[in-house]
């Protein structure tokens, strides 16, 4: 079988070797292009693992502030409504310094996608706990697990954004 690889894919992904970031970029790559989108899509990233994305994709990539690009796919839809307009973002960007920008373009329903990679903790930076770290999940902040008697329960952003009436 032969190996097929996007169109909008020009060189291999730079992610950590064994990361998930490079598969979920390939996937993407394959939808856009089997929706027709290929050409028109415009993507949000931020710091962190998607500020990787510019240099391998071949769709307009718009680099924001840290935990800004939704807000800033939201901005590009108002301005540009026929484009798909999708933001690419961790868990420490979305849902710690981002979780504002997240939660009110859901709540307001706008008209994006946000793909959002849940590490589960601070991949890029070393490893440190995020809101999404599991209980006892060991991170190099929380070296013996994290205790939710002290740092509260793991954000469950699905199970909150649930509850919105859109």
């Amino acid at each position: 079988m032969e190996k097929r690889r996007s169109k909008i894919l020009y060189v291999d992904h730079k992610f950590c070797p064994g990361c998930g970031h490079g598969i979920v970029n390939r996937l993407i790559a394959e939808v856009l292009e089997e929706m027709n989108e290929d050409k028109g899509a415009i993507c949000a990233v931020a710091v962190g693992c998607s500020s990787l994305m510019p240099d391998t994709y071949g769709v307009d990539i718009v680099q924001s502030q840290h935990g800004r690009a939704s807000a800033v796919a939201v901005g590009l839809k108002r301005c540009r409504p026929d484009n798909m307009i999708f933001s690419y973002q961790g868990d420490g960007d979305a849902l710690a310094i981002g979780f504002s920008e997240t939660m009110y373009a859901a709540i307001r329903n706008e008209n994006i996608t946000v793909i959002l990679i849940n590490n589960n903790n601070f991949g890029m930076t070393g490893g440190q706990m995020s809101p999404t770290t599991l209980e006892n999940q060991r991170t190099t902040t929380s070296p013996y697990g994290r205790d939710v008697s002290i740092t509260g329960n793991p954000l469950d952003v699905i199970k909150l954004m649930s509850t919105l009436e859109l």
